[in-house]
């Protein structure tokens, strides 16, 4: 009876096992089928490749705008080859390129880095005040806002002047994106112009993987100029505010990415061109 028993034990052992195999590969899985399901629904911000990447010269990458579309509706970033400032607002992604133009971008258009997410804004505020600078806008969200906290936010208004950038197309080998910048990038002093400025305000700890702190691109209504703001001057703008609950990171699938040295801390080169 013993030796039947001691089988009979070992049979349902194995039964077991088996049966929390199968249970543990469906809920591995699990997690990986949430992610995929709507990004909407997660209020995630979503980003393509990581800022050191593109810092150090990872310029090209796989992600089609056709693609980076279904991961938000809107967001910032870049092209491949760096060629020129990246905007989405309301499903729309919008390309600045480096002589001042404004076009609406080709779906198979491809980006080196892009941070996007599908906006819904939990809070919206006016900010008044004669000749209300760019820095004095970052000065109250801060005040008013978490420190920790991940915000989109799309800033609407009439602008007395706005000073912004624009990329021009790197050619292979690529330098930093800080060498490139040097002597390829368009500068636009723009006066009484009326636009959209979207973007993130980030928190420190995502430093190395997105920009901290303030990263807005401008588009004006008439889409007739745009570009990365430098800084800007108003007398009333509206703030739209969206707090995500995380983020979630694609690496950049080009080859460029698996070669690149990531251990430097270029901190300090992105507070130059920022």
């Amino acid at each position: 009876m013993s030796s039947v028993f001691s089988h009979y034990v070992k049979n349902l052992l194995l039964v077991i096992i088996v049966t929390g195999l199968l249970t543990n590969c469906k809920s591995s899985q699990n997690p990986q089928k949430y992610i995929g399901t709507s990004l909407a629904d997660q209020d995630f911000m979503y980003q393509y490749s990581i800022i050191d990447a593109l810092m150090a010269g990872v310029f090209d990458g796989d992600l089609t705008i056709a693609s980076l579309k279904t991961k938000g509706d809107f967001g910032v970033g870049t092209f491949n080859k760096v060629d020129g400032e990246l905007m989405i607002n309301n499903g729309k992604v919008y390309k600045v390129s480096h002589d001042g133009s404004v076009k609406e971008a080709h779906d198979m258009d491809s980006t080196s880095a892009a941070f996007v997410k599908f906006f819904k804004a939990d809070t919206v505020i006016t900010i008044a005040g004669e000749n209300l600078s760019y820095e004095k806008v970052q000065e109250h969200l801060v005040s008013i806002l978490n420190p920790n906290g991940i915000y989109a936010l799309r800033i609407t208004g009439k602008f007395s002047e706005m000073t912004t950038r624009a990329a021009s197309p790197a050619k292979p080998p690529y330098k930093t994106l800080s060498e490139h910048l040097k002597t390829n990038q368009a500068v636009f002093e723009l006066k009484n112009t009326q636009g959209i400025c979207n973007g993130f305000l980030l928190p420190p700890y995502l430093a190395r993987t997105n920009v901290p702190g303030f990263h807005l691109h401008y588009v004006a209504d008439d889409l007739k100029s745009g570009g990365h703001i430098f800084k800007f001057k108003t007398n009333s703008i509206r703030v739209e505010i969206d707090l995500a609950k995380g983020f979630i990171i694609e690496n950049n699938t080009n080859p460029e990415f698996k070669a690149v040295n990531l251990k430097p801390d270029r901190g300090e080169e992105l507070k130059k061109i920022e």
